[in-house]
């Protein structure tokens, strides 16, 4: 698929190349006509000449012949008193093709793209046969447009990307294709992905969430399906609740506390948030609080992943450590334990021996904390005294009463 939109951007830069280097050219000379040789641009005599009908056709690439019985031309001779010199061309030409940009020259009202500068520019008559294109112009194509091109019409024959290319439908009938079908598409996708209905309104610029209803084609089963999955289990799992964006209470995870625990990517995290931040700055692999969880698909997806890119970097900082390269041995050392934590986690989550929704947690001991291990290199008891076994002076104690 990547393929196929950089070969489409490449064609379409192609195609608007001379659209926009005629925006370009208006852009940097305002009513300017496009294409005249040096001498008349340098000659201000030369720019007010009056030119005959087929001087004129010849410019603006119509046959002038047998004179121009246009309305835009009597009209532009009328404003004229009948004189039409190539300043007066330059100025119409310009305000023509400007005047279809309402926030020139930018193609935006947020202003952050030239005309110049986007990518579906083209010439007038750029897509005609029997028409050649005109080199000083530059347009955007219309709604109405796109649509001839993608919506077969028996009233436009010929005008369709299918009946060119002979692409019909199992039937033999001719695609009619709307350019507002994509929206009702990527509604529907967005449906059978699970987005909420507040947040999809707001998504494609509805005024009502009621409106969403115009624009799903999901089948009876599907919304069926959807349904059935709000339905809470009278004794859901810890999976279920995953799976379901239900909250995770800690009693699900053994632990003697009201509060709810927090889902991550790779599981759960048991951490007290109301007794201190994350000492850990989000840094979950190796972290003791963080809970496995057999049976979650992601998080086995993401930890693969981790392993991939964590082994390439652990090879470098090997190689470099045979070099002599000074820190590497510290770079061994951390990534072959934050790698070691990870395999032990995927071997986890793949063996088939372990029932799901089953939880693995890392030992203290191999993850202390930064004050265990201070209090440990004072070579002070880090060991909790439980009640019955703690010693209190008598003063203290006193003062425990009051």
């Amino acid at each position: 698929m990547q393929g196929v939109i950089v070969e489409a951007v490449k064609r379409l830069t192609d195609i608007s190349y001379l659209a926009r280097k005629a925006a370009r050219f208006a852009e940097e000379n305002p009513n300017k006509l496009m294409f005249l040789d040096t001498n008349i641009q340098s000659d201000s005599s030369l720019l007010m000449k009056s030119l005959t009908e087929i001087e004129i056709g010849n410019i603006l690439g119509i046959d002038g012949r047998n004179g121009i019985n246009t309305k835009w031309f009597k009209k532009l001779m009328n404003e004229n008193n009948g004189i039409i010199t190539y300043d007066t061309l330059g100025r119409f030409l310009y305000r023509k093709y400007t005047s279809k940009f309402n926030f020139w020259p930018y193609a935006d009202k947020n202003k952050k793209v030239k005309v110049s500068e986007t990518l579906l520019l083209f010439r007038e008559n750029e897509f005609y046969d029997d028409f050649s294109p005109k080199n000083f112009s530059f347009i955007l194509p219309t709604v109405n447009q796109i649509n001839d091109r993608f919506c077969y019409s028996d009233t436009r024959p010929k005008t369709s990307l299918w009946e060119k290319h002979c692409i019909t439908t199992s039937k033999g009938e001719f695609v009619r294709l709307l350019s507002h079908n994509a929206r009702h598409w990527l509604s529907t996708k967005a449906e059978r992905g699970g987005m909420d209905e507040l947040t999809l309104a707001n998504w494609a610029g509805r005024a009502r969430i009621a409106d969403n209803k115009a624009y799903d084609h999901r089948t009876e089963e599907e919304k069926s399906e959807a349904v059935r999955n709000l339905l809470i289990p009278e004794y859901a799992s810890l999976l279920d609740k995953i799976h379901l964006n239900l909250p995770v209470p800690y009693e699900d995870l053994g632990k003697n506390r009201i509060e709810i625990a927090t889902i991550t990517e790779i599981g759960i995290c048991e951490h007290d948030y109301a007794m201190s931040p994350c000492s850990r700055h989000g840094d979950c692999e190796t972290c003791k609080e963080l809970v496995c969880i057999k049976g979650l698909e992601s998080s086995l997806e993401i930890l693969k992943l981790r392993e991939i890119q964590l082994t390439e970097q652990f090879n470098k900082a090997r190689e470099h450590h045979k070099l002599g390269v000074f820190g590497a041995d510290r770079w061994i050392s951390n990534l072959g334990w934050r790698l070691t934590h990870i395999k032990t986690k995927i071997a986890f989550l793949e063996n088939r021996e372990i029932p799901n929704g089953s939880l693995l947690r890392i030992p203290d001991e191999y993850d202390p904390s930064p004050v265990k291990l201070a209090l440990q290199e004072k070579g002070m008891d880090i060991d909790i005294l439980e009640p019955d076994t703690a010693k209190l002076d008598n003063d203290l104690y006193r003062l425990m009463e009051l």
